[in-house]
């Protein structure tokens, strides 16, 4: 329900005292406030009709998720559901934000006054507003640092940090005087702290070039130590990455190279520590050290372990074949849940967004016509008649016919419509029950940022020349949640994709009319292509199809395209299993071309006997998704 702003006033949002009303809370943070602040609002009788929209106004700011990393958009939903989110900061009129100012900055507690003061730079552009909000997010900071519990403390000062560079010759005292305090809790811990944060405070001093670089690379090193004696060799494989940043940003080239090798030795120590494991085995071990073989190949003086590492990698990779297994199983969503989440849970950020890429696999197009035909046999009436399709404005977009007895062409549209209708369900349960609690999770447990997602899909060739940018958006945005920019993202970009795949295999792609004209093959003769089906597959393309352009499926590209989805049907949870497509066909793709260029490389070094290695067998297509996803059984 929308804001009644005839009743948010500042001397009704004085008299509620929030300072006064918060100060018993366990934890000064926005989240737990807006805990407070809802149970108090729903207390009976004791506020006047002003004072409780005042307190539906300040739970709706508090809402908001931070995104310290992103100075142009800091504030998200913390939240979508059902077509619905919760606030962000167009919501709050820039007018009526700026008659609470002086409210804003009369509030005592720092995590209060960064939060509305912040809210009032982003809509209003008061300069006072945001040299406050710098200082309160100081003070929160202080006050929230802890060396375990340490992203509430980076979060704000990062903000404090990236807000004060964007206000310009106006904010230098304030930029170097956040720095000088990101400093400070940097010498007060160096790299004693037992996850993260030296780590994070390092990266922002190195990003914005202040203090000695070289006395940081001693903190970074003695974290990786203290990571590697808790044989957490993903924690010490950042911290050596982050002593050999250090060692170049301070132009100690010589010590750049150890570090390097030592960060790629603790992805060899992880690799070993996997193959122990159960759940984990050989086909983990292998992928860790595969990593482990391009890292250790990439560093200074790593040529010679990487060969010594490439052959433990080949045996690995034999032994990975006898641990493939089918699973089929029936289970309820809760139990999907649970897998889902475990499949990600405790891994490194690569590790996850690799198990999650893989968590579902499309129905195959014989299992959609047996259950089709199943489904007729038991409920007769519902395939004598015709039906009716509509877009997402109602209107009727097509009619299937009846399903005509023996119907076993998929072209069928009595047969196709009740294909996709059952793919559509299927969709929805792999969403809601897998995709999205997986998402959830690696967001939580990493909240992966762009430079995350570079990395993982850089190798793709299935990226479009010139579309990287708009794909890390699309894919960035659908992690944070942020659909609306994501679902007019990721149609475009499939079809850039699909383009490009089919003409990077030889097929054409445009048509030529007379006249010399030649227009551009629509994504649907694209997806009847013979390329398109090497690439993605039969059971592939037909998903595809459904999901994108048929008027019998989802249709989501022309519904985009048209402008016909208003902004709460970008929520829907097909726009999200877009988004996963596209990340697994990004992901997928870039890893088969990182372990090919590793393999070949490391072929190419002197054997033993002082001859060549034979070249590796049984590669896969690095521009084909056949087989990608063989490890994982159906679920």
């Amino acid at each position: 329900m929308p804001l009644d702003w005839t009743l948010i006033n500042h001397d009704a949002l004085k008299l509620i005292d929030f300072d006064g009303l918060l100060c018993g809370v366990e934890r000064f943070d926005c989240n737990t406030f807006r805990d407070e602040v809802s149970r108090v609002e729903r207390e009976e009788g004791r506020w006047s009709a002003e004072q409780r929209e005042c307190l539906r106004f300040v739970g709706a700011v508090l809402t908001m998720m931070l995104r310290a990393d992103q100075p142009a958009e800091p504030f998200g939903p913390m939240f979508v559901m059902d077509g619905q989110r919760s606030a962000i900061p167009a919501d709050f009129p820039k007018e009526e934000l700026l008659s609470l100012q002086a409210w804003a900055l009369s509030l005592q507690d720092p995590e209060l006054r960064a939060r509305f003061l912040d809210v009032l730079w982003i809509q209003a552009r008061s300069f006072p507003a945001a040299q406050g909000a710098v200082d309160a997010y100081i003070a929160s900071a202080l006050r929230l640092e802890h060396p375990k519990d340490w992203s509430s403390c980076h979060k704000r000062l990062e903000r404090a940090l990236r807000l004060a560079a964007g206000l310009g010759k106006g904010g230098a005292d304030l930029r170097l005087r956040v720095l000088s305090e990101i400093e400070a809790m940097l010498h007060r811990h160096r790299g004693t702290d037992p996850l993260y944060l030296t780590l994070r405070l390092t990266r922002l001093l190195l990003e914005f070039k202040h203090g000695d670089a070289c006395q940081f690379a001693g903190f970074a090193l003695a974290a990786a130590a203290s990571a590697e004696a808790a044989n957490d060799f993903w924690r010490a494989k950042d911290y050596y990455q982050l002593t050999a940043d250090c060692h170049r940003a301070g132009g100690d080239a010589a010590a750049e190279g150890p570090a390097l090798r030592q960060s790629a030795e603790c992805l060899v120590k992880e690799s070993e520590l996997a193959y122990k494991q159960l759940g984990r085995g050989a086909i983990t071990a292998a992928s860790v050290l595969s990593d482990a073989v391009e890292a250790m190949r990439q560093a200074p003086g790593g040529r010679d372990r990487a060969a010594e590492l490439h052959e433990r990698l080949l045996v690995l990779q034999q032994e990975s074949l006898t641990e493939l297994k089918p699973l089929s199983s029936s289970v309820d969503a809760e139990a999907l849940v649970k897998i889902a989440v475990t499949a990600v849970r405790d891994k490194s950020l690569a590790e996850a967004i690799l198990a999650l890429c893989k968590m579902v696999k499309p129905p195959s197009i014989s299992k959609l016509k047996q259950d089709v035909h199943e489904q007729a046999r038991v409920a007769v009436l519902g395939s004598l008649f015709s039906s009716e399709v509509l877009n997402s404005r109602g209107r009727v977009v097509a009619r299937p016919p009846r399903l005509e007895a023996g119907a076993n062409d998929p072209k069928d549209d009595g047969l196709r419509w009740r294909m996709f209708r059952n793919a559509h369900l299927t969709r929805s349960l792999n969403v809601q029950a897998m995709l999205n609690p997986a998402r959830l999770e690696v967001l939580s447990a990493h909240g992966p940022d762009r430079l995350d997602l570079a990395s993982l899909i850089q190798y793709s060739p299935w990226i479009p020349p010139g579309h990287a940018e708009s794909i890390l958006r699309a894919l960035l945005a659908g992690f944070q949640g942020d659909m609306l920019v994501a679902g007019h993202l990721i149609p475009s970009q499939l079809e850039a994709m699909v383009r490009h795949v089919v003409e990077s295999r030889g097929g054409a792609t445009s048509m030529l009319e007379p006249g010399g004209l030649q227009p551009e093959r629509p994504l649907s003769a694209l997806l009847e292509t013979p390329e398109a089906a090497q690439a993605f597959g039969a059971d592939g393309v037909f998903e595809l199809q459904g999901l994108l352009v048929d008027p019998l499926g989802t249709n989501l590209r022309n519904e985009v395209a048209h402008g016909l989805r208003d902004d709460s049907g970008m929520f829907d949870y097909e726009v999200l299993y877009a988004w996963w497509l596209l990340l697994k066909f990004c992901v997928l793709t870039s890893k088969l071309v990182e372990r090919q260029q590793t393999a070949m490389v490391t072929t190419a070094l002197p054997a033993k006997d002082g001859g060549q290695e034979g070249a590796p067998t049984g590669e896969r297509d690095a521009n084909s998704l056949d087989g990608v996803t063989k490890d994982r059984g159906e679920k």
